[in-house]
């Protein structure tokens, strides 16, 4: 029985060891499969066995650092966006304010822009997003300038046209959830401003899981 034993341990090692390769092989091309994309319609991909829209809308929302022109100033800023495609064009409506302050506080030196935008982006990846916008805005805030009559600095009111322009790089763990990075300029005639924002990006991608 034990000679018996004996001889049948080399064979089966003889079996076991070209399996093994083949295995890795198979775990290897299974892997590279969860990672890639599969086409099934116009603007509908399966990726990571769920099924996505390409091209879908997302929102943004920012919170960084910038530079204010006219106070010279470090300044905190905000921002939160809603992008929508129609076919390869890109609208955008959002909202942005920059201050000495947080932005969510009050200040007399402060710039808020609602802003409407268009642009476009670059989506063939499943981790990386890239989006250019641009348009116009309306700008209001106050700012803190020397007062002629009273000879000493004093907070002066505004609301007028501008022009708010960013560029978002986003990487996306999921395909409709991310992180990434904004700059951005704010241009009008009293309180221009710009800055680099770290944003949060979520996507209306998600269709349902691919049965």
């Amino acid at each position: 029985m034990i000679r018996k034993i004996l001889l049948l341990l080399p064979l089966s090692f003889l079996v076991v060891i070209p399996l093994y390769p083949q295995e890795e092989v198979t775990k290897k091309s299974e892997n590279q499969m969860v990672d890639t994309t599969m086409v099934i319609s116009k603007n509908r991909i399966v990726y990571k066995g769920k099924i996505y829209r390409q091209n879908a809308s997302y929102l943004t929302f920012g919170y960084g650092l910038g530079y204010g022109f006219e106070s010279r100033l470090r300044e905190q800023n905000m921002s939160f966006a809603y992008h929508h495609f129609i076919k390869g064009l890109g609208l955008a409506l959002g909202y942005h304010a920059s201050s000495d302050l947080p932005p969510w506080w009050r200040s007399f030196q402060k710039l808020n822009d609602f802003y409407l935008q268009v642009g476009k982006r670059w989506d063939s990846s499943p981790h990386w997003n890239f989006a250019l916008f641009g348009g116009p805005s309306l700008a209001y805030g106050w700012y803190i300038a020397w007062n002629d009559t009273y000879q000493e600095d004093r907070a002066f009111n505004f609301i007028t046209p501008g022009v708010f322009c960013d560029a978002q790089v986003t990487y996306r763990p999921v395909y409709d959830m991310g992180i990434g990075l904004s700059v951005y300029g704010s241009v009008n005639q009293h309180y221009s401003a710009a800055g680099a924002q770290i944003h949060l990006y979520f996507s209306t991608a998600f269709v349902r899981n691919f049965d």
